[in-house]
């Protein structure tokens, strides 16, 4: 006769199937964005602006090239370090 021991440790039990929930967050006004100088990577434009797209690229609103916008953030601080 095989006798078979319950080795179970309370960690191990399951949770509970029904938790209870958070309520849903009212819905609040969003802050400002945070925006940034980024500039344009094409040789001939060479343009700067404010950006807050939030994206991973944006479009030159001059000449209208795309570019990567961590790298253009960084071509315009190497390119004006007072700022």
């Amino acid at each position: 006769m095989v006798v078979v021991v319950n080795t179970m440790k309370l960690s191990r039990l399951p949770r509970e199937a029904r938790r209870t929930r958070k309520p849903l967050q009212e819905n609040w006004l969003k802050g400002p964005k945070k925006t940034f100088w980024i500039q344009c990577m094409y040789q001939k434009c060479n343009y700067y602006w404010r950006y807050s797209g939030g994206k991973n690229w944006a479009e030159c609103p001059i000449c209208h090239s795309i570019s990567k916008v961590s790298i253009a953030r960084k071509c315009f601080k190497y390119n004006n370090p007072e700022t």
